[in-house]
């Protein structure tokens, strides 16, 4: 359930922003926030073929909310966090950067081809925006999950794929916290902006390569964290302690690979 909340709660913000930034009223909100949230459960039920009444509700359960964060919370919760987010806009005046080709960077698709990569880097930036004060750009990401991010390797990504897209240069990173409507401070003395300039793409492209490498290899290295709870395959992942682990991970000691997988 939590990734499709987030998946409408981006879908609200975009929509708010491909519309100008309107002024709505909080029925304004709630109406297109209930849209939004029953479109995605719709298209996921439909893509996924589970219904919505099987998914995983993650949060935890309490007097106010003792079925957690269903789709309930999301439907009460999201009018708010959009009005967070159009406040945190007004707030801090950060105009959103328009492309070279006249592209309001609103989702904004980045689509390169890296050396030495037979598939290209493909991704999505949540919002380029443009610092008032300094003209800098800086690559914004929103997250509107419990948990904030553990690391920050997104956004250099991001600033390749602009550099090598549109051959400008984003000198920061930011990340969003949309269920409290302002950045998540990056460093200890409380600064939200993440200097990006020392990543050149060069730097940031050979780390891609070289995990391209190890994907031809057949090499997956473990990356241990607390998505471990909710990967599809920690059943069988050592690091995770999966029960089946010693049928399907070569690293755990006790190792003997199925009938299958020998086949294969």
């Amino acid at each position: 359930m939590a990734a499709v909340g987030g998946k409408a709660a981006h879908s609200l913000i975009e929509f708010w922003d491909l519309e100008g930034g309107p002024s709505w009223s909080i029925e304004d909100w709630e109406d297109e926030a209930s849209a939004v949230l029953d479109a995605e459960v719709s298209r996921t039920e439909t893509e996924s073929g589970i219904p919505m009444d099987e998914w995983r509700v993650s949060g935890r359960a309490t007097k106010a909310r003792p079925n957690k964060e269903d789709i309930e919370w999301w439907r009460a919760e999201l009018p708010k966090m959009g009005q967070m987010y159009a406040e945190w806009r007004e707030k801090t005046a950060w105009e959103i950067w328009i492309t070279p080709d006249g592209e309001l960077a609103v989702e904004l698709e980045i689509k390169v081809p890296l050396p030495d990569v037979e598939v290209p880097f493909l991704g999505y930036i949540d919002r380029v925006f443009v610092e008032p004060d300094t003209g800098a750009l800086v690559v914004w990401d929103a997250k509107f999950g419990s948990q904030s991010p553990e690391d920050l390797v997104q956004l250099s990504r991001y600033r390749m794929g602009l550099e090598l897209r549109y051959g400008v240069q984003a000198q920061y990173g930011a990340i969003y916290k949309g269920r409290t409507g302002d950045l998540i401070p990056i460093f200890k003395d409380g600064k939200t902006l993440m200097p990006l300039s020392h990543l050149s793409s060069s730097i940031v492209a050979g780390d891609i390569e070289a995990q391209w490498r190890l994907i031809q290899t057949g090499a997956y290295p473990a990356s241990p964290g607390r998505h471990c709870s909710w990967c599809d395959v920690r059943n069988s992942c050592t690091h995770a302690k999966g029960r089946d682990a010693w049928k399907h991970d070569p690293s755990h000691p006790g190792y003997k690979p199925s009938a299958l997988t020998l086949a294969a």
